[in-house]
């Protein structure tokens, strides 16, 4: 590419506009300098991630804008000794004392070439799921040979610069109960028989559940209206205030199940605090309230919970696991509301109950309901909405959830002080409110975030979307639609935007990365999946990440799972998320693993093999900002990237060099961005910054820009733009 000078605005200082000169890289990289400048310009390892208020920080003081990417679906499941999907089932899948998860997310000879790909494609930042069961399928013993596998595996992402957190991972409570992370025993302790859940209806467990003399099939989150996942929810947060007589071998259930999480993923902490690569912990994946906070026990809400297949209400849910059949409702998908009653149908005419010999329920225990009769009644119908000593209303995350917080970052902390403590609700909610009370240090905000309308019927064309956010929370149905894309843009922007701002408000001035973002890849009825078109998929995620982008917001896709084939997607309860979907041997035939030892190595040709809507999860982005953002937004349409940032001024330089940060160091004034391969490789780029340099370096997929404090004044804006060279614009590299 050519390398032009223009005039120079007045509004840039420097000595000489004449010194302005161009230089062309031997690399076909491209720079332009201004007077006295380094044009050296290289991408360093970030050695650690600090944050200063909301805003994550390297060691130069530098703003960091994370890109991460979930690693993976398939975590959920053991290695052994069930095979570890959710559509298969045998006789292996009820030994839950000899599970082992080596090699989840991958092989470690493998590793190489998966790191390799996810740092190819600019991601700089591993949710890297981790459920308890993984750490203590027996209770009270750790599985070391998970956690060397993991430190292992930890250790290479240093090589290709990929930071992790860790985060216990949880879908309804259990994989027994139809999702994953909790350990088997946790049933165990609380009375509960796993085997009895299918005859019960106390859980949908795919694995039992998927064959064709079964119900029609639900989707795994009504799980969370079923006795299973409430029951073990509501002992975990609150057995003290609802359940204090029920105890194992004379400890407070809730007591028990809390510390033994804590003391698993404090143990791993203990084993993983040498890793650089590992900047903190999840508290717990979308952590359920379980029966709490629930007005009435006579039905569930169908506005904020789903209602789906067979549907017991919670008394019927009750009375099913105690033995007594009931004529429960059957739902199907409907519109405009998500679900409707189809028909009713008998459950457990076996009578069979849920509790294990020797136990009954624990509700029925405490005088929550009874049998009359030969017909359950409910007793105490507000029993979960107020404390029972207090008579007072009940709130979840002040009351029961914050509290454990508090003891679980306290735990993970007293390990190592600068771990990250990250933080969420359930998905699309408002954060919990942080008090002085609470522990406030290295808190992150994590919420998730779908389009649970397109999620759930599994449909995307552009041409409306629905703002479920407002709908949950009363607005109105007309107002709460968008038409077009540009619609389904200002929707998702709109949602973010009120989740980023909530989070200030409850939790304060804390950074936030969406732990959870993504679109399913077999919406419009798997037609991308049929016909290898993903034209509707890649609209669907760019939306998504456009809406991120607009609100400055760190996220992690979900997710990249090497498991992924089109039939069963990530082989978990139906889901197909992963933007990956190729099986891999030990090394593919067509790369030298030796040679994707970091970062700097040579790419790959096939690293883009078996990527999915690459076009919209690849895109421009400023990984390292020597300044503040302003502006971070890719076109995919125009293939156009715009970056504006303030940089610090000499008030803020002050600050940053009293806590530490090397701001002197002449790379915290430069700013790197990440331009893929992917949509610019072998086209001419136009450049063009309002201060300072640039230089684009193809090779290493970055485009650095360097400034001095001569060339921008205190309070200046800089903004950076680059688009392919069309035939209006003139083959330059322009620095304004």
């Amino acid at each position: 590419m050519d390398v032009i000078n223009e005039p120079v605005p007045t509004s840039v200082l420097l000595d000489d506009p004449k010194k302005l000169a161009p230089s062309i890289d031997k690399r076909s990289s491209v720079t332009i300098q201004s007077s006295s400048t380094d044009t050296t310009s290289t991408t360093g390892k970030t050695a650690h991630i600090r944050n200063d208020r909301h805003w994550f920080k390297d060691d130069m003081g530098r703003t960091l804008i994370l890109r991460g990417i979930n690693v993976c679906g398939s975590s959920k499941l053991p290695t052994s000794p069930h095979p570890g999907s959710t559509h298969v089932y045998d006789e292996s899948f009820w030994d839950h004392t000899n599970v082992s998860f080596v090699n989840r997310p991958f092989p470690l000879d493998e590793a190489r070439q998966h790191f390799a790909r996810l740092r190819s494609w600019g991601f700089n930042v591993i949710r890297l799921l981790v459920p308890w069961e993984a750490l203590e399928s027996r209770r009270g013993h750790y599985s070391e040979d998970y956690i060397d596998y993991l430190r292992d595996l930890i250790t290479l992402m240093q090589e290709y610069d990929l930071f992790c957190f860790i985060d216990p991972h949880q879908d309804t409570w259990s994989r027994y109960s139809g999702g994953s992370g909790a350990p088997a025993w946790t049933f165990e302790v609380a009375g509960l028989d796993i085997h009895a859940f299918k005859d019960t209806g106390a859980a949908y467990v795919h694995n039992t559940n998927a064959s064709s003399t079964d119900p029609p099939p639900m989707v795994w989150p009504t799980n969370y209206t079923k006795l299973a996942c409430c029951t073990m929810f509501t002992l975990f947060w609150a057995g003290d205030t609802f359940a204090p007589n029920h105890k194992y071998d004379g400890e407070s259930i809730q007591q028990l199940l809390q510390s033994s999480f804590i003391n698993a993923f404090q143990h791993l902490a203990s084993r993983l605090q040498d890793l650089k690569p590992v900047i903190g912990f999840e508290v717990m994946n979308e952590p359920a309230s379980g029966y709490i906070g629930m007005p009435t026990l006579k039905e569930f809400d169908p506005i904020t919970n789903l209602i789906f297949g067979d549907a017991p209400t919670p008394l019927q849910s009750f009375a099913l696991g105690e033995g007594l059949p009931q004529k429960v409702g059957v739902y199907v998908k409907s519109w405009p509301f998500p679900t409707k009653r189809s028909h009713g149908r008998i459950m457990n005419s076996d009578k069979v109950s849920a509790w294990l010999p020797g136990h009954s329920c624990v509700w029925r225990k405490h005088g929550v309901w009874d049998i009359q009769n030969e017909k359950p009644v409910l007793l105490q119908p507000d029993y979960f909405a107020k404390h029972p000593a207090e008579s007072r209303p009940v709130d979840f995350y002040a009351d029961f959830y914050m509290p454990f917080v508090n003891k679980y970052a306290h735990a993970i902390q007293s390990v190592k002080s600068s771990y990250f403590c990250f933080v969420e609700p359930m998905a699309n909610e408002k954060s919990p409110v942080l008090t002085e009370k609470d522990h406030h240090d290295n808190m992150v905000f994590a919420p998730h975030w779908y389009d649970l309308n397109c999620v759930f019927y599994k449909k995307f064309d552009g041409k409306m979307t629905h703002d479920v956010q407002a709908l949950q929370n009363g607005g109105n149905v007309l107002t709460a639609t968008y038409f077009g894309i540009n619609g389904v843009r200002k929707n998702y922007r709109g949602q973010l935007k009120n989740i980023k701002q909530n989070g200030f408000d409850n939790m304060g001035d804390k950074p936030i990365i969406f732990g959870e973002v993504g679109i399913p890849m077999d919406i419009n009825d798997r037609y991308s999946l049929k016909t290898s078109d993903f034209a509707q998929p890649i609209r669907f995620l760019d939306a998504v990440i456009y809406g991120m982008e607009a609100n400055l917001l760190n996220y992690a896709l979900w997710n990249y799972d090497v498991c992924n084939d089109n039939e069963f997607g990530d082989h978990w309860n139906g889901e197909n998320f992963s933007i990956f979907s190729l099986p891999l041997g030990p090394a593919s035939k067509s790369t030298d693993v030796s040679s994707l030892a970091s970062i700097d190595s040579p790419q790959a040709p096939d690293l883009n093999q078996g990527g999915r809507v690459l076009d919209a999860a690849l895109r421009p982005f400023a990984p390292k900002v020597a300044g503040t953002p302003v502006k971070s937004q890719f076109d995919l349409r125009q293939k156009s990237y715009t970056l504006e940032f303030k940089p610090f001024d000499q008030v803020k330089m002050k600050e940053l060099r009293t806590l530490g940060y090397q701001v002197d160091d002449k790379t915290s004034m430069q700013t790197e961005i990440y331009v893929p391969n992917y949509h610019y490789q072998d086209i001419p780029v136009d450049i063009q910054a309002s201060h300072g340099q640039c230089q684009y370096v193809p090779e290493e997929q970055v485009l650095f820009h360097r400034f001095t404090p001569a060339q921008v004044k205190d309070g200046q804006t800089v903004t950076i733009t680059l688009q392919p060279q069309t035939k209006d614009s003139p083959a330059k590299c322009v620095c304004m």
